[in-house]
């Protein structure tokens, strides 16, 4: 599943000029079988809430199987100077999270930072 969401970030970052944030996703919490995909970018702001999350939906839909999707618990678009997106661009790129850690006061049993660019 981390090949496909490397293309749809590479279909963000051609779509959207390269205005990319954070994407990431990780079984956080209490949701230790179920992945959550966070994604921070500047054209997903309060504003336009629903459209951004439609749009990441729609490309998770076109990209994954129905298995794939069902490991998704949760889409989190959050603003650039929200804490979490603060502390996942302290990752780089292609960063594997094997481990219990503490992101944010969240546990992450397991992740993948698959994009971190704190210049956007």
């Amino acid at each position: 599943m981390v090949d496909k969401l490397k293309e749809i970030i590479n279909k963000i970052l051609e779509e959207k000029n390269g205005q990319l944030t954070v994407f990431a996703m990780l079984k956080m919490d209490e949701l230790t079988d179920k992945w959550s995909i966070i994604v921070s970018a500047p054209w997903a702001n309060l504003k336009n809430h629903g459209e951004s999350f439609d749009y990441i939906k729609n490309l998770l839909d076109q990209k994954l199987t129905s298995e794939e999707k069902i490991t998704i618990a949760r889409i989190g678009i959050f603003p650039k100077d929200d804490h979490a997106v603060t502390a996942l661009l302290q990752f780089n790129n292609d960063t594997v999270i094997r481990e219990d850690t503490k992101i944010n006061g969240f546990t992450v049993h397991e992740g993948y930072i698959l994009y971190s660019n704190p210049q956007i």
